[in-house]
Order: structure tokens, then sequence, then C-alpha cells
């Protein structure tokens, strides 16, 4: 967990179109002051999640989230056994059936997750770490979701400044 908190300190002093300082700061501070750790089932209020941004020919990979009905980054929840990172590598896997590769933490978030009753979760908080991965082969295994890639135009406002990373 502290190279986690090492590596969004460092975000803070980069020069990216999403760079945000203050809510790196932010997120550092909730991170260190959990007495939970910030796993599913273990913490009510903040879980660990990771994104993949994958990138071809100038369009960003997207996967529609069933639960939520939106266009989204691959994403999930980090398991107790292992990185962010490695989260965001698997996730794009399950969720997309690429292989990807050199995952990078480029930005991270706060995100407000809705209750969903059908997996009787509550509402409460992902503190979501954004990976840049390279694909490394075509598709390896089938999809989970259904998945696009989408042009910066026809990408949601929230993920645009993303494309300048590519």
């Amino acid at each position: 967990m502290n190279d986690l908190l090492t590596q969004i300190q460092r975000l803070a002093e980069q020069s990216a179109a999403f760079n945000d300082p203050p809510k790196y700061q932010m997120i550092n501070e909730l991170m260190a002051h959990q007495t939970a750790p910030l796993y599913r089932g273990v913490n009510d209020q903040y879980h660990l999640s990771a994104s993949a941004l994958v990138f071809k020919n100038n369009q960003l990979l997207m996967v529609r989230h069933p639960y939520l009905q939106q266009w989204l980054l691959p994403a999930g929840h980090v398991e107790l056994s292992e990185t962010p990172g490695q989260t965001a590598l698997r996730e794009l896997l399950e969720e997309t059936g690429l292989v990807g590769e050199q995952a990078q933490l480029v930005d991270a978030n706060l995100i407000t997750i809705p209750e969903n009753p059908v997996k009787k979760q509550a509402a409460h908080m992902h503190i979501d770490c954004r990976y840049l991965i390279t694909a490394k082969e075509q598709p390896s295994a089938s999809a989970e979701l259904p998945n696009r890639w989408v042009a910066q135009d026809a990408a949601p406002v929230e993920f645009q400044p993303y494309f300048k990373l590519q």
C-alpha cells in the first residue's frame, strides 16, 4: 500500500491534462487514514479498484457496464492477492479478452458507486487507479462484457483528456 501511496503522490508532479494535485492529496490522506483494508467485504465505505486505459488507432477501449448501463473503462475491484496494476491487467483480459502488458499508473480518482440491491451491495466509494496499458495481442479469450473502440469525440467527457496519453 505504501508503494501505491508514493505512486499517487508522484502523479501530482506530472503535467497531464487531467492532473489534479489536490485530488491526489485527498486520496492519499483518505487511504492513509483507513483503519480497515480497502477491499470489498472488509471495508464498507471504500474499495480499491483499477481501470485499464487501452488505445488503438486513436481510439479508447470501452466496455458496457452491466449494472450502470454506461460505457466505461474495463475495471474492477483489487483482490487481496494482487496489486492494482495486476487488477487492471486481469480485468482487461476478463472483460474484453485482450492481453495487456506494461501497466503504468497515470491517474487516480474517487468514484461514487450506487447501491446495487441485486448484489446486496450498499453505496460506497472506489479509489480507482487508472493504468495506461498496451494490448499485446488480439483477443485471446471471450469477452465477458460488450466492448468497443471509441474516438475522442465519442468518448464520455470524463475520459476525453486521456487521449493525450497516446
